[in-house]
């Protein structure tokens, strides 16, 4: 079941966002001002879609959930909401930071607290909307029941891993600014310093080796390292790039699936306990998803290519607990979902979720669940494997102020 909100939330604003693919109403792609990618030739254009910020993230044995409510084919009155649950048996509850206009679109990371077994932490932040330039951030160290306030300067990217967090090792921002760049703290979510920006990456040794196009994604890896992902114009080389000894070097994968001089784009970089997840758009002659998986020292693994016909729009994306991925994609109004077997295993189809479907979770055990929203009212769905049907768990009602502006 989801549990109902501890208070009312108002949330205000204007949200403005670009569908890649066919047109879904909630379901956020790449924005005006967010980082552009260089103008490469048609054949080496990145694919035609994009990660959307509906998505789910794994920590510990819970789950944290973006999703859009309100009326989502209205700018001004589509609102992002985050839910979280510390365990696959226990209801969703909602945890949008109060006072804070979210219109713009709404990211999270996630991260575990010092105690793996205690409270995990959570960094929020809001995308631009309106005439806000910036974006203000939240942390807490509590799942979601009490928040700090923090901000960065130039506006987060629009992208579902432009923050990344560790107890241990600090915060990244991914920001618009200079065609995109990366901030870093040391924990202090007021205070931030460049890390690297789209133009010197791509001048750098390991980043001519790919033909950069656009920064796509932050993550922090197991041992503390920054981690940078990008499009990739030449070669069908992943763009995943990591800061070791005061140099970038080239860390993603070559493809080996498919077109394997497709042009690439990272949707995904997540670190799920000693895993590090990628999930990457593949363009070329057959434009598809393909997902990798590595650990600390270890050689990539690769699932094979999702194909993605023309016409088919990306609707959200997730992590399971142990580092693979679950896409849920829409053509002619109908949904998919796909979910790879063990991180780098190979995909398989899952029965298609409920109409309204903007999350899938991956609980411990394997459980999905499909958020579905409808206006003010989330509702949880849980596929049962052996009936290979979904069933309704509970809703939680959000107490959205339409037509509000503070």
């Amino acid at each position: 079941m989801m549990r109902p909100p501890p208070r009312p939330r108002s949330v205000i604003g204007a949200l403005v966002f670009v569908v890649a693919g066919s047109a879904l109403a909630g379901c956020a792609g790449r924005g005006p001002g967010s980082p552009a990618a260089a103008s490469p030739s048609a054949s080496s254009a990145p694919p035609a879609f994009a990660a959307p910020l509906q998505t789910t993230v794994p920590v510990s044995s819970g789950s944290a959930a973006v999703v859009a409510m309100g009326t989502l084919d209205d700018p001004l009155n589509t609102f992002w909401q985050l839910f979280v649950r510390p365990s696959a048996s226990a209801p969703w509850t909602l945890a949008t930071p109060p006072g804070v206009a979210d219109n713009g679109g709404l990211v999270v990371s996630a991260a575990p607290g010092a105690d793996p077994v205690g409270p995990w932490s959570l960094l929020a932040g809001f995308e631009p909307s309106q005439a806000l330039v910036f974006s203000p951030l939240s942390v807490s160290t509590d799942q979601g029941t009490s928040w700090a306030p923090g901000a960065v300067d130039g506006g987060l990217a629009l992208v579902p891993d432009a923050l990344a967090s560790s107890t241990s090792s600090g915060l990244l921002a991914l920001v618009r600014a200079r065609g995109g760049e990366v901030l870093r703290s040391t924990g202090d979510p007021t205070t931030w310093s460049t890390l690297v920006d789209r133009r010197a990456l791509a001048m750098s040794g390991a980043g001519r080796v790919c033909g950069i196009g656009a920064l796509t994604a932050v993550a922090i890896d197991g041992g503390g390292t920054p981690l940078v992902g990008t499009s990739c114009s030449d070669g069908g080389v992943v763009g995943l790039f990591a800061l070791s000894g005061g140099r970038w070097q080239q860390r993603g994968p070559v493809l080996a699936a498919g077109d394997a001089a497709a042009p690439t784009e990272v949707l995904r970089v997540l670190q799920v306990g000693d895993v590090t997840g990628v999930l990457v758009a593949v363009g070329g002659r057959a434009p598809g998803i393909v997902a990798f998986a590595a650990t600390a020292g270890g050689g990539w693994s690769e699932s094979g290519v999702l194909p993605v016909p023309a016409g088919t729009s990306l609707v959200s994306t997730a992590a399971g607990p142990g580092g693979g991925f679950v896409v849920v994609t829409a053509r002619g109004g109908a949904l998919a979902l796909d979910e790879e077997s063990g991180a780098g295993g190979a995909w398989q189809g899952r029965p298609a979720p409920p109409t309204g479907t903007q999350a899938v979770a991956v609980g411990p055990g394997g459980e999905l669940d499909a958020l579905v929203v409808a206006s003010t009212a989330c509702t949880d769905w849980r596929l049962d494997p052996s009936t290979a049907s979904w069933a309704s768990t509970g809703s939680v009602h959000v107490p959205i102020q339409f037509g509000s502006s503070d």
